[in-house]
């Protein structure tokens, strides 16, 4: 990184101010606490870890705590986006390769799958723990964002494509499959199953979107 002479970073404005040493400890502490929440999560459960428990295994105080969450479940929110954001990173991560966008619509359930073996936090947390902490409702809320968005465009490509079938509405469908990928997620986790039977199933329902 150049200097300039005015003592900034070259390209970054000299009134913008950097983080403070309060602010970037705060930043580690919560850190600390989502790492250290994510682990107790999946090996004990949820409901079996309490702001004690939390705060004597992440060695910080109830106050450090409570400065960033307000209870268990605001924690439980952070872990939970914080994981479904790495699983979609993973997802977009292992379709960018795949064109044109039919291959990416049924190569999706396949790689949804492979990014879940690769960390088995993430099917225990995306989906056992998160929706029996958050209820139904506020786990589908905060699922809906940037999964959604990824399959409805690949869904709107193949449209522009011409390769949908004409009865698809590329946002009802997307929606629809969404939840029938969350659901996969939901079996592999409580059966503890084998992931190839149910890519081969998830990629029969995503060629059925498709003309042939």
């Amino acid at each position: 990184m150049q200097y300039v002479c005015q003592g900034t970073f070259e390209g970054v404005p000299p009134d913008v101010p950097g983080p403070t040493l309060r602010q970037t400890r705060a930043l580690a502490t919560r850190r600390r606490l989502l790492d250290v929440a994510t682990r107790l999560f999946c090996d004990d459960g949820f409901s079996s870890v309490t702001t004690t428990g939390l705060c004597a295994a992440a060695g910080v105080t109830r106050g450090a705590l409570y400065h960033h969450f307000a209870n268990m479940t605001e924690v439980m929110e952070a872990v939970f986006g914080d994981i479904e954001g790495q699983l979609v990173d993973r997802v977009v991560a292992g379709l960018s390769g795949v064109e044109p966008a039919r291959a990416q619509l049924t190569a999706l359930g396949p790689v949804i799958l492979d990014a879940l073996a690769a960390d088995d936090r993430t099917t225990r947390i995306v989906f056992v723990e998160a929706p029996s902490a958050l209820g139904w409702s506020r786990w589908r809320s905060l699922d809906g964002g940037r999964s959604l968005t990824l399959i409805a465009d690949i869904l709107r490509r193949c449209a522009d494509d011409g390769d949908l079938r004409d009865d698809v509405d590329p946002l009802l469908s997307a929606q629809l499959l969404l939840g029938a990928l969350n659901e996969a997620g939901m079996y592999i986790g409580t059966h503890h199953t084998t992931h190839a039977p149910i890519a081969h199933q998830l990629t029969i329902l995503t060629e059925g979107l498709l003309h042939q």
